[in-house]
């Protein structure tokens, strides 16, 4: 019996993805799945559990690659520029394509599938921009779009018969319609939502992370992951603030390491994070105390910790709107 030929498949969890997986692996292809983490997923840890159990039923075992610095160097970066917000869609596409082209080398794949639908992203999602990130990623010709492939031009996949192009479907556009149709014939019990939820397409995020590259060439991964977590205010080139939301911002940040902590301790109140020059330090503790309980005026403790020394700072309350100038997703 002839081994089956294998695809690395690029999934997110979205739907579309899913869907690329069940019909390649209806083509007869051996599917190895492969999903990327960034730190621009729009949760601090994205659930991959109903990708997994869909998976696990599909009698698949899940390749999980976590990608850092080199990533946001590339996002930092971009050659072939950004979307509407801090989103370099073809470089990302590129990147991603570049690391399953090592794992289809080093797998004797014959390919890569992935979920993509023409015109559902207008940076990354047509066909010259497909053309542009295979030729870069050195997959030409060795992708299956198995939702809009019947659309497109005939691949080296299906000229070396290894694809029946009467089984790529003709999807095109945003609409999501034809897909859980699809879901729902293919016995697809969960449906997921779409695959987005890229932070740097959302421009108050995108505006804290330029902030970032702006003002700090030495960032850390941390620095990085903080993004996602309560207001950032921008007080000098060199100083900055970052004061929780609630109880789980609170925790996250209370973690955090090579930042001077500002908590309150006479009522309740946000944690805050310090970096910068110490003539800011007490802008800094004021912005924090303006988000504690209470009223205008109240007289607030807060401890300064960090760096080894810890000290205390009295202020008083003041009403927060003073300090909107400083926020960055506002600017």
């Amino acid at each position: 019996m002839e081994e089956k030929k294998k695809l690395i498949a690029l999934v997110s969890g979205g739907l579309d993805s899913l869907l690329s997986v069940m019909l390649a692996k209806n083509m007869g292809f051996k599917i190895i799945p492969v999903h990327i983490e960034t730190p621009f997923n729009s949760t601090c840890c994205r659930d991959l559990s109903l990708l997994n159990s869909f998976l696990k039923k599909e009698g698949l075992e899940l390749i999980n690659i976590k990608v850092e610095r080199e990533y946001v160097e590339i996002v930092r970066h971009p050659k072939y520029g950004y979307g509407r917000a801090l989103n370099p869609c073809i470089d990302c596409r590129i990147f991603f394509f570049k690391i399953a082209k090592y794992i289809m080398d080093k797998e004797g794949a014959v390919g890569i599938v992935t979920g993509e639908v023409v015109g559902q992203r207008p940076k990354s999602q047509n066909i010259k921009a497909m053309k542009i990130i295979e030729r870069e990623s050195g997959l030409e010709g060795r992708v299956l779009r198995p939702l809009s492939g019947g659309i497109m031009p005939p691949t080296e996949l299906i000229k070396e018969g290894l694809i029946d192009p009467s089984k790529l479907l003709k999807i095109k556009g945003r609409s999501r319609k034809m897909q859980i149709k699809l879901a729902r014939e293919l016995g697809l019990k969960e449906i997921p939502g779409s695959s987005g939820g890229c932070l740097l397409t959302y421009v108050p995020y995108a505006r804290k992370l330029e902030d970032l590259f702006s003002n700090d060439d030495h960032y850390t991964m941390e620095d990085i992951y903080l993004l996602k977590i309560g207001r950032h205010f921008r007080l000098s080139k060199n100083s900055k603030v970052i004061v929780g939301r609630n109880y789980f911002e609170n925790k996250e940040l209370e973690k955090a390491t090579g930042y001077t902590k500002i908590i309150p301790e006479n009522c309740n109140g946000p944690v805050g994070l310090f970096r910068g020059d110490e003539s800011f330090l007490s802008l800094a503790a004021d912005i924090v105390a303006s988000y504690c309980d209470g009223d205008l005026g109240i007289k607030i403790s807060l401890l300064i910790s960090g760096e080894g020394k810890s000290f205390r700072i009295e202020t008083s309350k003041k009403d927060k709107t003073l300090y909107r100038k400083y926020m960055v997703s506002l600017k």
